[in-house]
């Protein structure tokens, strides 16, 4: 589903032909002829200053969180879960129901790819980055971010005494 190899994603792009681009948002859609699928490249944490990592990915994607997460935590494919979590990294608004998700079903992921998602997903870096007291963003304090890392650990710690 997710290629974060650059060498990689350079060689399968070479092979497809460019649908769309969109700068504003630094995506870019391809068609596999080959395979007839349709990926998606972009940068999820693309802000005015830096792009961040480059994703490729295809599309389309389920938009349902719990249907995505077993998409990439099931599989023993570790570019998936990094691949999905820095993608998420990008979207707080998410983060809770990611996290409930993760406590409802933690017990069918794998754990080396579920430790790969919530490393990815910087919830640690993010409560450290939280702007002052802005009116968009009054959901998301500090104390909310310090929750969802407590919440994500305890899940991390609960999949690692379930035998599987």
């Amino acid at each position: 589903m997710y290629i974060i190899d650059h060498d990689k994603q350079i060689a399968l792009i070479s092979e497809m032909k460019q649908l769309r681009k969109d700068t504003d948002n630094c995506e870019v859609y391809y068609h596999h002829p080959y395979t007839n699928q349709m990926w998606k490249a972009f940068f999820p944490r693309a802000n005015g200053e830096e792009l961040g990592p480059k994703l490729l990915r295809h599309e389309p994607v389920p938009t349902d969180i719990e249907k995505r997460l077993n998409i990439c935590l099931e599989e023993e494919v570790p570019e998936n879960a990094i691949g999905l979590g820095i993608e998420w990294s990008a979207y707080p608004e998410i983060w809770p129901a990611v996290i409930q998700a993760l406590e409802n079903e933690y017990a069918h992921y794998d754990r080396k790819q579920l430790k790969l998602f919530l490393d990815n997903l910087h919830l640690d870096e993010a409560k450290g980055e939280l702007p002052e007291e802005s009116e968009e963003e009054v959901d998301i304090s500090e104390d909310f971010v310090g929750d969802l890392i407590w919440r994500s650990r305890k899940v991390r710690v609960k999949r690692f005494f379930v035998l599987g």
